[in-house]
């Protein structure tokens, strides 16, 4: 049984809706992370340099993260909307750089108060 030039169409358009609706295919964007797991990420280390034991969990109201101890750091205002987490293209740059800030903190922090870090 052929297949007629529109059925072709059809079934090229359902396979790739999918994709079309996740943000970054054919833009060349290759997405590693999605914003929950650098979130989850940054956030243990974000928390751990406010003293303030590990990660639990994010609260989108007030756009901090819950931390096993009373700190309640900030995550960048971009990420939450209306008390809802928002994760599109823009939202997940500037989570990437809000990682990139808390990994640079870390690390200066590793610099001076560990003597070894860094030595070979």
């Amino acid at each position: 049984m052929p297949f007629s030039k529109m059925q072709i169409v059809v079934f090229a358009v359902v396979l790739m809706l999918p994709a079309l609706q996740n943000e970054g295919f054919l833009s060349g964007a290759v997405i590693h992370d999605d914003c929950s797991d650098i979130i989850d990420e940054a956030g243990e280390k974000k928390c751990g340099l406010e003293g303030s034991g590990g990660f639990r969990d994010i609260d989108p109201t007030s756009c901090t993260l819950k931390c096993s101890g009373n700190e309640r750091p900030k995550l960048p205002k971009e990420v939450c909307s209306n008390g809802e987490l928002v994760c599109g293209t823009f939202e997940r740059e500037s989570l990437l750089n809000w990682q990139q800030k808390v990994q640079s903190t870390l690390h200066k922090v590793l610099l001076k108060w560990c003597p070894g870090y860094q030595k070979k």
